[in-house]
């Protein structure tokens, strides 16, 4: 009996090694997610230019035809220039790109989020520039009204 089911045993090990394992679920590799990654380094790579290289690079991109990979790329040219016009430019080329990647559309809203502030913040400072200026002319009338009703002093 034990060399009956020493045999079985042994038949059913071969057996075993006969048949096909199932496939191993290869990892999904999204598409698109090196979309995400080229535009993280197009923002690398437009911070480490210099003023005249990104001059350049502007110049290059008005008169060129627009996809979304330009479009960032433009994008991220105009966000570093502190112009408010520059800003602008850069909030309107990001809003009309169309990212179907999550990640890249996140980073696209962060962006926008960001012109956006800085866009405000800059009004802001103009705004605030403007009042000062009123405040000083309304202080240097006022002392040049107390100087004209101020009594004439004689010695």
């Amino acid at each position: 009996m034990t060399l009956n089911s020493g045999l079985l045993a042994g038949l059913l090990l071969v057996l075993s090694a006969c048949t096909l394992l199932p496939e191993s679920p290869t990892p999904r590799v999204r598409p698109t997610e090196p979309a995400t990654f080229s535009l993280l380094n197009e923002l690398a790579r437009v911070s480490a230019l210099s003023g005249e290289q990104r001059r350049r690079e502007l110049a290059d991109l008005d008169g060129a035809r627009m996809n979304d990979s330009r479009r960032f790329q433009l994008a991220a040219l105009l966000e570093r220039d502190d112009n408010v016009e520059a800003l602008e430019r850069s909030l309107k080329t990001l809003a009309a790109m169309n990212e179907e990647d999550a990640r890249s559309q996140a980073l696209i809203d962060l962006m926008k989020k960001s012109l956006k502030a800085r866009i405000e913040t800059k009004q802001l400072a103009m705004r605030n520039a403007e009042l000062q200026d009123k405040l000083d002319q309304i202080k240097a009338l006022e002392k040049s009204l107390q100087q004209r009703n101020a009594p004439l002093k004689t010695p």
